[in-house]
Formats: C-alpha cells, sequence, structure tokens
C-alpha cells in the first residue's frame, strides 16, 4: 500500500501558472486552488483613501492543495522551491500531512483508486 500524502501550499498567485506545467511535468495533474488572503513577515501597503493614509498588511494569497500517493513528496517541494521561492518575505509556506484515506464519492473506491482517472463511459 502507498503512503497518501497532502501537500498545502499558501503562496503569490503570480507565479501560479509556471508552477502548474512543472508538476504536470513530475506527474501531478490533480490539485485544488483556492483564493486566500494572509499576513505574514511582508511589510503592508499605505494606500490613500478619501485623504487619510490607510496601512494594509494583509495580502492576496492562493492555497494550492495536492495529493500525492506514487510522486514522492521531494519532487514536488523541489518543484516549488524552483518555481515559486524568489528569496523575499511573502514566498510563502508549504504543510505536508500524512492522509489516513481518501474515498472517491461517485465510485466508493479508496486510496491510490480513488486519486486515479475513472474510464469515460
Amino acid at each position: 500500500m502507498s503512503t497518501l500524502t497532502k501537500i498545502e501550499i499558501i503562496t503569490r498567485p503570480n507565479r501560479f501558472e509556471i508552477f502548474q506545467k512543472e508538476l504536470a511535468k513530475i506527474g501531478v495533474s490533480g490539485l485544488t486552488v483556492t483564493k486566500a488572503l494572509g499576513t505574514g513577515l511582508e511589510k503592508g501597503l499605505i494606500e490613500l483613501y478619501r485623504g487619510t493614509k490607510k496601512e494594509s498588511n494583509v495580502h492576496e494569497r492562493m492555497k494550492i492543495e495536492i495529493v500525492v500517493s506514487t510522486v514522492p513528496v521531494e519532487d514536488v517541494l523541489r518543484v516549488v522551491k524552483e518555481t515559486l521561492r524568489t528569496g523575499e518575505p511573502g514566498d510563502g509556506k508549504v504543510f505536508i500531512y500524512p492522509l489516513a484515506e481518501v474515498v472517491k464519492i461517485s465510485t466508493g473506491e479508496t486510496g491510490m483508486a480513488a486519486l486515479q482517472d475513472s474510464p469515460t463511459k
């Protein structure tokens, strides 16, 4: 039985297309993407609103979730470093979780079978 691992990445949205293409090259095609807002070490922006300066330290981010079983986690991390790292604050974070199980709702398949594309009818 292969290990199931969830990789969650919070990062800037501007390099997503390059990241997605590089993931496809190592065999990762399925991912979930969510728009997110967040704060961290990155400095805020000062905006002028109705004549008053307002500082905002909430930044637009992207949350990318990937579940892998046959592709090594190290390969995904290599792609993250090569495509998303700029060396500046705000590059984001990667969280790695072991998964107990995955179930495909439409078929009831579990484990690796639930991650595979079903043949079309």
